[in-house]
């Protein structure tokens, strides 16, 4: 299937991307799902502004940090103002998820709001909001998957991606190739994961399972799901070996929320916990 140019519009130096119109479309969603679901939370309608401002800024920051971190040698060494460019790409959903929980958490301190019933609140919502900004990296053009002649692959153009860069750098094409090869839409693959995710923490609120813990099954889910699904990308510039996401997923994130979630799960509640 060929996919489209990632500009969608251009009016003299503005451009209207896909990638800004699914992060846009997924931060509207994910204020959607919170709306509807903060009537049973500990909080009230006006806090959701305040955490969904925490949560994008910081969320920016901590996502644009970690990707000129990660190649700043490739892409910003030669080009130091590339990295306000945000609008073209370059995002690194780790980095930004990280930071803003982060910032969230220490904002419930600071409110005295209960940190089990919000992290509850935003677990579903999350890997809904996830799983359509994925779509814009989809349509973007980065983040792409492996080389696929099968049924499911997609076609980028030419121009305007990494993809025919990258191809070439791993030997994939050969010199004089004008166009790059089919690729698995790894990014919808991801998306479909996040949905499922968050279906699978509706049914367990549902069923009264993990309470004040929801928001562990959404990392743990997407740890797991992001770990094996990074085997199948074919956007980084070597061959073999994890990837940075495989290291940070592998080191960090699963281990510490296994390890929280344990100390959550046995620790005898105090006697504030409990009226919250």
């Amino acid at each position: 299937m060929p996919m489209p140019d990632p500009v969608i519009l251009s009016i003299g130096a503005f451009q209207l991307r896909w990638y800004g119109l699914f992060a846009a479309l997924a931060l509207l969603g994910t204020y959607a799902i919170l709306s509807l679901r903060v009537k049973k939370s500990p909080l009230k309608s006006d806090d959701l502004s305040t955490i969904l401002t925490f949560c994008v800024i910081f969320g920016l920051i901590g996502a644009r940090l970690e990707y000129v971190r990660r190649f700043w040698s490739e892409s910003f060494a030669d080009d130091p103002m590339g990295v306000w460019r945000v609008w073209e790409g370059g995002l690194v959903f780790q980095g930004g998820f990280i930071l803003a929980a982060i910032a969230v958490w220490l904002l419930c301190l600071y409110k005295k709001w209960p940190v089990g019933g919000v992290a509850d609140l935003m677990a579903p919502a999350l890997p809904v909001g996830h799983a359509i900004a994925r779509l814009g990296c989809l349509f973007n053009g980065c983040c792409f998957g492996i080389p696929w002649k099968h049924f499911g692959g997609i076609q980028y153009p030419a121009s305007g991606n990494d993809v025919l860069h990258t191809q070439f750098l791993l030997g994939q094409l050969p010199e004089g190739t004008i166009t790059p090869l089919p690729v698995l839409p790894i990014q919808a693959l991801e998306s479909l994961w996040c949905l499922l995710i968050a279906g699978a923490i509706l049914l367990c609120e549902r069923m009264g399972l993990l309470k004040k813990r929801l928001f562990f099954l959404y990392l743990i889910g997407y740890s797991i799901g992001r770990f094996f699904l990074e085997f199948l990308r074919g956007d980084y510039h070597q061959n073999g070996g994890l990837t940075p996401a495989q290291w940070t997923t592998a080191s960090l994130i699963l281990p510490v929320t296994i390890a929280i979630l344990l100390w959550t799960s046995f620790r005898r509640p105090s006697h504030d916990s409990c009226k919250n």
